[in-house]
């Protein structure tokens, strides 16, 4: 088994021009492999190849027992957001290297000098599909009525599958419609454009917005085999892991994950993935299928996997079961995402903390790392383990910017909207949240199931990028399970927060964590909750600068100009 670790998609090194022609003559294509070998030589190669922006692959599994030490370095090389591949299938026109320990320096030097296209596994078929391309502009259509072998350029002539779609040499300019009404099974692995002709994903048709699912129909009682007192299996041919089990698409709710097959105990509607076997376990006192008449099993993939894309459109698409992130993926550019739904997001593994526990996937729509230039727009998400919207990272040198999240609907999930960025030398500019409405922060299906339950419409982890024209306006804020706005460090002079309306009776506006806005020990966010407890002693014990100054009846921040309302 392989973890690929998707530093950057692309090495951002230009090919060379023949001196004799005048001619391009394309790069070297390489994937860069390193064996499993001792934490040091990991760290090393790790600390060259992040700062020379060259991605390469890690032959190791992730193990939960595996030493703090190695998590935090796996964490720094961001495995979060990795591919597992059980084998390493090579396209003729890409070159395997394997690293040996102390080479890194010379490979690197190799790599510039020689204008090497680094690459991973999961960026090979676009890579081939995108070795010739021009401005095309024509209209695809895919239904459930289709056919793959027709040319998709008329509803008549429909394509069928998103293997279809995800393997086309779009042009630039392309748009692939969905029909309204229909589903597809799968996830979506878009294609960039340019810029000025992006490539556009949505609908045709009128009805229910279509539908794309990357998860398992589990409805059939022949889907269920009864193993034992109570318990029953459910195998699937799913290459990552099994996420969540939602019952009659969320009306019933959903399954309750456990880590291991020990930790059900006979509790009803408790499940876990038992890898080798591809399979869940579930205890129900009947066949699950007689007790729900729909069951979808989630799997540990984005629904929009857009690692590396730019000058792409999504609107009109209805996103739902992915065990990991609605949309999601790094260095990204010139996004645009409008009038999609999202839900019943996140349950996969992604990481296991130093106590055993599983931390779980998953964000509704997640900026990682370099992100420029996103619009998110009129959409709706709900039901998502995490957060609804989020851009974060902990990537050294990377720019966050131009990022806006605009008259959006929010509901059912731990948190609304979600930011920090960390890493030398990162920056934030331009990060607009405005005309949102936000509701119900915590009282998803997730708050329950989290050892950590820290709801918050607002939620800031540590933040040391240098950050300027970062604005949270005119959104409404309504009920929550914990607090209004949650706040770890004090970087919060950077923010502009004017004209929302917070509607929190019961629950603190506030909560705030004093710790500094430079050399923290710990860079991965996820891991606060296990050592803080939130009383108030603790946060004020913790202060490195003055912390926010609330008014009396904690209905005014009076750093910010804000409204305050207790109507229903």
């Amino acid at each position: 088994m392989l973890i690929a670790m998707p530093f950057s998609l692309k090495s951002g090194i230009r090919p060379d021009l023949s001196p004799e022609s005048g001619a391009v003559v394309q790069p070297r294509r390489v994937i860069l492999r390193m064996p499993d070998v001792d934490i040091e030589a990991v760290s090393a190669a790790a600390d060259q190849f992040i700062s020379a922006s060259l991605p390469f692959v890690f032959e190791r599994v992730v193990r939960p027992d595996d030493s703090p030490r190695m998590k935090e370095l796996l964490a720094r090389m961001q495995w979060k957001n990795c591919q597992l591949v059980e084998s390493l299938t090579v396209p003729e026109s890409v070159e395997v290297v394997d690293i040996c320990p102390g080479m890194e320096a010379e490979l690197i030097r190799m790599a510039v000098d020689s204008a090497w296209d680094v690459r991973v596994p999961k960026d090979w078929g676009r890579i081939i599909r995108e070795e010739t391309r021009t401005d095309s502009f024509k209209t695809y259509y895919v239904s459930n009525e289709g056919d793959d072998s027709a040319d998709g350029l008329s509803p008549e002539s429909a394509w069928k599958t998103l293997d279809k779609v995800n393997n086309a040499a779009l042009g630039f300019g392309d748009k692939v419609l969905f029909r309204s009404g229909d589903i597809f099974r799968g996830g979506l692995e878009p294609m960039s454009g340019r810029e000025g002709a992006p490539i556009m994903y949505g609908r045709y048709g009128r009805g229910v917005k279509p539908v794309i699912e990357p998860s398992y129909d589990a409805s059939s009682e022949g889907d269920w085999e009864k193993v034992g007192d109570r318990l029953w299996r459910c195998e699937k041919p799913s290459e990552f892991e099994l996420a969540n089990v939602i019952f009659n698409h969320g009306r019933k709710g959903c399954a309750w994950k456990e880590d291991r097959l020990d930790q059900l105990e006979g509790r009803d509607l408790h499940f876990t993935w038992v890898k080798e076997e591809k399979a869940i376990y579930m205890v129900s006192d009947s066949n699950p299928a007689s007790r729900f008449r729909s069951i979808e099993i989630a799997e540990k993939r984005h629904i929009i996997n857009e690692g590396g894309c730019h000058d792409v459109c999504y609107e009109g698409l209805w996103l739902r079961y992915g065990g990991a992130h609605g949309i999601g993926g790094s260095e990204v550019r010139r996004i645009s995402i409008k009038d999609c739904d999202i839900c019943w997001i996140g349950g996969s593994t992604l990481y296991i903390d130093n106590d055993g526990r599983g931390v779980r996937y998953g964000n509704g729509i997640e900026l990682w790392s370099l992100a420029q230039d996103v619009l998110v727009e009129g959409c709706r998400v709900w039901e998502c383990w995490d957060a609804g919207l989020t851009n974060q990272s902990n990537e050294n040198g990377v720019c966050q910017k131009n990022i806006i999240y605009r008259s959006n609907k929010i509901w059912n999930c731990e948190y609304s909207f979600e930011y920090w960025q960390q890493g030398d030398n990162a920056s934030t500019v331009n990060v607009v949240f405005e005309d949102n409405v936000c509701l119900n922060a915590g009282k998803g299906w997730g708050h329950t199931r989290r050892w950590n339950p820290n709801a918050g419409h607002l939620m800031f982890y540590d933040t040391t990028a240098e950050t300027e024209g970062f604005v949270v306006r005119n959104n409404i804020f309504r009920n929550t399970e914990d607090c209004g706005i949650r706040l770890f460090n004090a970087w919060y002079p950077s923010i502009l927060m004017e004209g929302n309306r917070w509607v929190i009776r019961r629950n603190l506006l506030c909560r705030y964590h004093g710790r500094p806005t430079s050399d923290l020990i710990n860079k991965y966010p996820d891991h606060l909750d296990a050592t803080h407890d939130d009383n108030e002693a603790e946060i004020q014990g913790q202060t490195a600068e003055d912390p926010m100054v609330f008014g009396a009846g904690r209905k005014e921040l009076r750093r910010f100009r804000e409204r305050f309302g207790f109507d229903r």
